[in-house]
């Protein structure tokens, strides 16, 4: 895991006037918004006894803590101590960390680390149309799996044939040299891919698209947690076919993640068929869950301890860039605790409250 970094963290939607807890990077963060509809961030722990102020609740832009009441401000500084008598001083200790905050792309982005504000990276940019002209549908899973593993399978030509046999990969040809060129900067990755076909099935969807439909696929990341899947069945036609998958993951530790996936399309644009469409986005994801998890290495390993081919060529920009910012280091160590600021809570008990 890496510090110096925007991480994608929430659906802005889901961040409202009431505390919500996320866990990430081994540690618990509160959000909420204030009377101006600005998103806060803090550490999920009252300094006095730790108790998580994501059980507490909002007051004047202010949370206040579940246990005593304490209140704190934005910045972190506690103003109101309710057990004390209004003239006794508050302790300069009575302050919780904040975090930097922006929202982009309907995602709330945290930046985890000590870098000055100058000195960040900005957030991506990514494609206008996405937002312009397509429908979105949000929808988010506990994957019991590195982040770092499951970024791999969203950036990976080769897999399709494969992990997506069942659903759509048995349409693409199995003997077909998967060979591209990778465009890299500082913080992200892309690349584009044609497949020759999408098969010679008789479906309604080769009909209407003209027989045998190519599929391109343009498979981008931005490091340390975002991916962008840009997929266009039936080349630049009036009746092609334009999916967009913006996923965020995001570390809860090394062997899980929380992945936030914001499908964006041109068809079936229907409101109703918006739990369709993200059922059908959920199961394709899965499928990639399923084998990832099952990764003898969950941690990413260094270059030098797999095997790679020519295929690999954007998973292996993703590596080379995470083994960059380690060597500055970047890197988090890893905790054998359930959490860096455990405030009671196991994150078994976060996770089954996430789960249902």
């Amino acid at each position: 895991m890496l510090k110096n970094f925007w991480y994608a963290c929430e659906f802005s939607a889901d961040v409202t006037n009431k505390p919500k807890q996320i866990v990430m990077l081994n540690q618990r963060f509160v959000l909420y918004r204030d009377s101006q509809g600005q998103v806060i961030a803090l550490k999920d722990q009252c300094p006095h006894r730790g108790a998580a102020l994501s059980l507490g609740w909002v007051e004047d832009s202010c949370i206040r803590c579940p246990y005593h009441g304490w209140k704190f401000q934005a910045d972190g500084k506690c103003i109101d101590i309710p057990a004390n008598a209004p003239e006794t001083p508050i302790p300069k200790k009575a302050r919780v960390q904040t975090y930097p905050v922006q929202e982009k792309y309907g995602y709330v982005w945290l930046f985890y680390g000590d870098l000055p504000e100058q000195e960040r990276h900005p957030l991506p940019t990514l494609p206008e149309y996405l937002f312009s002209s397509l429908r979105p549908v949000c929808h988010s899973a506990i994957e019991p799996a590195n982040y770092a593993r499951l970024i791999e399978a969203n950036i990976d030509f080769a897999h399709v044939i494969a992990i997506h046999k069942k659903s759509f990969g048995q349409r693409i040809p199995l003997d077909q040299t998967i060979r591209y060129r990778v465009e890299e900067d500082d913080w992200s990755a892309v690349a584009t891919y044609t497949y020759d076909s999408l098969g010679s099935s008789k479906s309604f969807l080769n009909f209407l698209l003209g027989g045998r439909p190519q599929l391109t696929i343009r498979l981008s990341f931005y490091l340390p947690n975002v991916t962008l899947a840009e997929i266009n069945v039936g080349g630049d036609g009036k009746f092609a076919i334009k999916f967009g998958i913006l996923v965020a993951f995001f570390p809860i530790d090394e062997n899980t993640t929380s992945a936030k996936r914001i499908l964006y399309r041109n068809i079936l644009k229907q409101p109703w068929l918006d739990s369709f469409v993200k059922n059908m986005d959920y199961k394709l994801a899965h499928e990639d869950t399923i084998v990832v998890e099952t990764l003898t290495s969950q941690p990413m390993p260094r270059i030098s301890e797999e095997l790679h081919v020519a295929a690999d060529a954007l998973d292996l920009s993703y590596r080379k860039l995470r083994q960059k910012y380690l060597a500055k280091g970047w890197g988090l160590e890893p905790s054998n605790s359930a959490s860096n600021n455990s405030n009671g809570h196991s994150v078994q008990s976060v996770f089954t409250s996430l789960m249902h």
